[in-house]
């Protein structure tokens, strides 16, 4: 009799033990389960914070000082075609960028363009921000690939609501250039004329389009092209109220702070120029 009420002890202390281990081993992996969980929410926090910075960052030591104000020409483009005084054919375009390179001139980011405009210093006495505006495909399709070729950074001005719409860049193309030093900023949502709308209107069309780059790319976009070169005071100040640093018309010359940093002057390069007039107009406008 006492052997079997040992022996039933036994079991149940043997079964107790089992189920303490069995708890015991569910809650360890439980605490594992919680902590995996914790630490992948932490990674995607950290990718989402990542993603939000700006891809391109500006090292200004051993950058030059200038004259102050510094002055840099700002080219514009449309399309790398042929047709009307907006496009510029191919042949053309390749001839002005191997000028720029051939004759020394280093190419800015936006970003680039900023430090050398509000700093007076340069990466080189020679700098040129190219810029396109309306976001054709032919800017992919004809002007990439001399830009590559030639090591040359440049930006195009997109209308959001034109992307992936017939002959506009789709977005595989934009991201894939602004992974090669292509840089996309705005040209507005709709491509209203500014200065024809409210100022309701007129923050919607830069905050959206703003918006829109930012999540895109994940940049903070700082540079506006206004459609047709259009604006008025009310622009000029939510412009810089909807988060832009800089601003760029379609008023002649080289640019500059004196103009204000919400009414840059550009370069209008139009089909037809010889090289030696390109490379007198880009010189003359090098501050």
């Amino acid at each position: 009799m006492k052997k079997k009420i040992v022996v039933l002890l036994v079991l149940v202390l043997t079964v107790l033990s089992g189920c303490s281990f069995g708890a015991d081993s569910h809650g360890s992996q439980k605490k594992e389960s919680v902590k995996k969980i914790e630490q992948k929410n932490q990674a995607v926090k950290g990718a989402k914070s990542e993603s939000l910075k700006s891809p391109h960052t500006v090292d200004t030591k051993g950058w030059i000082s200038v004259k102050k104000p510094a002055h840099i020409p700002i080219l514009m483009y449309h399309s790398i075609s042929k047709g009307n005084s907006l496009r510029v054919p191919k042949e053309e375009f390749r001839a002005e960028m191997k000028w720029l390179k051939d004759n020394g001139y280093y190419t800015l980011s936006p970003e680039e363009a900023y430090a050398v405009l509000t700093q007076d210093k340069k990466p080189r006495q020679k700098t040129v921000l190219i810029t396109f505006d309306d976001g054709y495909s032919d800017n992919y399709t004809e002007a990439y690939p001399i830009l590559k070729k030639y090591g040359m950074k440049a930006t195009i001005f997109m209308i959001g609501r034109s992307i992936d719409k017939k002959n506009h860049l789709t977005r595989e193309q934009m991201k894939e250039m602004n992974r090669n030093g292509i840089s996309i900023e705005s040209h507005t949502i709709s491509h209203l004329e500014l200065n024809t709308l409210t100022p309701e209107q007129q923050r919607h069309e830069m905050s959206e389009s703003k918006a829109l780059c930012d999540k895109m790319f994940g940049q903070n976009t700082i540079m506006l092209s206004y459609p047709v070169g259009r604006y008025n005071d009310e622009t000029l100040r939510l412009a810089k109220e909807t988060g832009y640093k800089m601003a760029v018309t379609t008023e002649p010359g080289g640019a500059s702070r004196d103009q204000g940093m919400f009414a840059l002057h550009r370069i209008r390069i139009s089909p037809g120029m010889s090289v030696k007039g390109f490379g007198a107009i880009v010189d003359r406008a090098n501050g």
